[in-house]
């Protein structure tokens, strides 16, 4: 057999026993062996792809926490939109009967106790607290009774000008330091010093907008590691950026791949330790989470604020209500006039009775 066949054939065994193994421990429903089972794992993201699966994933599901994203990855590679039972039936949706749920990890939380009393918070309230893990369920979108009906989804940017502005403002809120569009030989970057991002001003639309969620993230991250700042801590600082800016353009329906996943294997994706990529795959589903629920905010803010009339358009619309209340006027007046009499009726009631 040629070795790249018998290394495809390898792999595709080495898949199967990964199924089996998470089938088994399903089985059991063992949370620890379980938990230790996709730590172990955490290596076959190394691989670009496997990386980009998460990436995806993590722009349809961003509130779902790192774990439970590579366990759901890890039962369907090519898992879709999740919810559970209630959370579809909240929405008016139905699965489908027979449907096999897919299985996530689900906090156990209970009242916190100290010294065998409640402990309580500043208004006296009882604190809770994660006790541990159980086995939930969840069913992905392809699942319900409705998915073939389901609206699909449009692209944000839709080469439409307005779009690109409402989500350019909502970043711009969204970011902890200044804007600056100016002639640059680059697409962007973020200054420390400066405490301000600078985007190239000839850029437009989705290379605009995928720029700016790169440079704000890189500003967040940044600030919170400003102590430990190296060369090894800027690579996994362009990882969690790049990575964080193809997610949170994702959710908005803006397709960076083929730029993303270059930038990333030029950033050496493969020679990061097992540790630092599970730091940075958490941090990359916190932060986007946040990005994402912050624009998200703002852009229902800036749907509920009317447009900004010029002097002009007011003028218009002004001259356009006085038109319409004269206009209304007159017909009230013509009602109360009395209906003038035509010829043909004054000479019909002038022989009117005659010759009968």
């Amino acid at each position: 057999m040629p070795d790249n066949l018998l290394r495809k054939e390898t792999i595709k065994m080495g898949d199967n026993k990964e199924q089996t193994d998470i089938q088994s421990l399903l089985a059991q429903k063992d949370t620890s062996k379980l938990s230790s089972f996709l730590k172990e794992q955490i290596v076959e993201y190394k691989n670009s792809e496997m990386f980009k699966n998460y990436l995806d994933f993590v722009a349809k599901c961003p509130r779902y926490s790192n774990r439970n994203i590579r366990f759901l990855i890890k039962q369907k590679p090519d898992i879709g939109r999740v919810g559970t039972f209630t959370k579809w039936k909240e929405q008016g949706l139905h699965i489908k009967k027979g449907s096999k749920g897919y299985k996530i990890f689900m906090p156990i939380i209970k009242d916190k106790y100290e010294n065998g009393k409640p402990v309580l918070d500043e208004k006296g309230k009882k604190v809770r607290e994660v006790k541990g893990f159980k086995l939930g369920t969840v069913f992905e979108d392809k699942q319900l009774v409705e998915y073939e009906n389901l609206p699909k989804q449009v692209e944000y940017l839709n080469q439409d000008p307005n779009n690109t502005k409402d989500l350019f403002m909502a970043l711009s809120e969204v970011s902890e330091v200044k804007i600056g569009l100016k002639p640059l030989e680059v697409d962007g970057f973020y200054s420390p010093q400066d405490k301000c991002i600078f985007i190239n001003a000839n850029l437009h639309g989705a290379d605009l907008i995928h720029t700016l969620i790169h440079e704000v993230t890189h500003s967040k991250l940044h600030t919170k590691s400003e102590a430990i700042f190296g060369d090894k801590q800027y690579t996994l600082q362009e990882l969690e950026a790049e990575s964080t800016a193809y997610i949170v353009a994702n959710n908005y329906d803006i397709d960076t791949s083929k730029y993303t996943m270059g930038y990333l294997n030029s950033w050496g994706l493969d020679k990061i330790s097992n540790e630092e990529l599970q730091g940075v795959m958490e941090n990359i589903q916190k932060t986007a989470r946040e990005i994402i629920e912050k624009i998200d905010l703002e852009l229902e803010k800036r749907k509920n604020i009317e447009p900004t009339k010029s002097k002009l358009q007011t003028e218009i619309q002004e001259a356009k209500k006085e038109q319409k209340e004269l206009l209304k006027k007159h017909e009230e007046k013509q009602k109360k006039k009395p209906k003038k009499e035509s010829k043909l009726d004054s000479f019909k009631n002038k022989f009117k009775g005659k010759g009968e």
